[in-house]
Formats: structure tokens, C-alpha cells, sequence
């Protein structure tokens, strides 16, 4: 146990507070940055944690003195929110780059899948975008390809384990097959 985890759970034990919470945000591309933002966060009061109708969370109570594990685990809550706001940045940018610099946006595509690829997203660029891809068949192929590599490597994270190899390979499967429907 850190000084700085002995000294926090003194100030919380003196405060009467026996326990803590912390909120466990889904973090996905539906997720609004406010809520993306309290991913991790531990406080005293449960009541401050936002509630919003369309964003998924759960605010979980802990003994104090587990403060420093939670901390720990906050640290990587909160980079895990961090990577998909960074995410959605890259795939903003390439999407409003893609009719202008195909080659830059295919890169920062390129850069976004690296974190995670969401199949609406997906569906979405190509609906927007269909007149232009029709007569860009280059970058039809490549973004077929970043997005194969990008929704393949999605199920190799260590999320997917703990689904039923059975279904994940569906997922898997549905998934690759309507990226090839969408970029052919």
C-alpha cells in the first residue's frame, strides 16, 4: 500500500465514509463524453454520478480500505476512456478528410481501428460517402481492407475471451461479411 492510499483511506475513515464508489462506464461509440468522462472516477456519494437514459453505467460501492486497488484500476478506467475519445477524434477527422485527402483520412482510419471499430460507424461512412466510393475503387479496397484487419483484430482483445467461441466467431463472421457488402 502506497503513503498516498494509507493517507486517503485515514481521510475517508475519518470522514465516517466505510465505503467508496466507483463508475463503470460502457465505454463504446454510443457513450457521450460526459459519461466517458466519470469512467472510472471514485467518490464518497453515489449521487453525483450523472444519470443519462442512453449511456450505459453502473455505480459499484467498495470497502475503503480497497481504495488502492481501486485507484489502480481507475488509472486504467480512465485510459481506456481516454483511447476512445482519441478514437473518435481520428474517425471525425478521416471521415470529414475523405473526399478531399483520401490518403490522410486512410490513415487516420488506419490509426482508429487500432483502438476498436464499431460496425454503425462503419455503415454509416458508407452511406454518407456512397456517390463519391462508387468512383474511388482504390480507396473502396483500402478501406475494406483497414476495416477487415481492424474489426478482425477487435475479437482478438481480451473482452472477447470471455464470450462463447461460438458466438464470437458469428459476430465475427457477420461482421467481416458486411464490411465486404459495404466496400465492394
Amino acid at each position: 500500500m502506497s503513503f498516498s492510499d494509507f493517507f486517503g483511506i485515514i481521510g475517508h475513515l475519518l470522514r465516517g465514509h466505510l465505503r467508496l464508489y466507483q463508475c463503470y462506464t460502457a465505454v463504446n461509440w454510443r457513450t457521450c463524453e460526459a459519461c466517458l468522462s466519470w469512467h472510472g472516477r471514485i467518490v464518497s456519494d453515489p449521487q453525483v454520478f450523472p444519470a443519462h437514459d442512453s449511456c450505459i453505467h453502473e455505480v459499484l460501492a467498495f470497502p475503503v480500505w480497497r481504495l488502492g486497488e481501486h485507484r489502480r484500476k481507475a488509472q486504467r478506467m480512465r485510459a481506456k476512456a481516454t483511447e476512445e475519445i482519441l478514437r473518435r477524434e481520428k474517425w471525425r477527422k478521416a471521415t470529414e478528410l475523405l473526399p478531399r485527402d483520401p490518403a490522410q483520412a486512410l490513415a487516420l482510419f488506419e490509426e482508429a481501428v487500432k483502438t476498436d471499430v464499431y460496425l454503425e460507424e462503419v455503415e454509416e461512412l458508407a452511406e454518407k460517402n456512397r456517390a463519391w466510393l462508387a468512383g474511388n475503387e482504390e480507396v473502396r479496397a483500402a478501406l475494406r481492407e483497414i476495416f477487415t484487419r481492424g474489426w478482425k483484430g477487435k475479437f482478438t482483445k481480451e473482452r472477447y475471451e470471455r464470450q462463447p467461441e461460438l458466438a464470437k466467431t458469428a459476430q465475427e463472421q457477420f461482421g467481416l461479411t458486411r464490411i465486404k457488402e459495404l466496400f465492394t
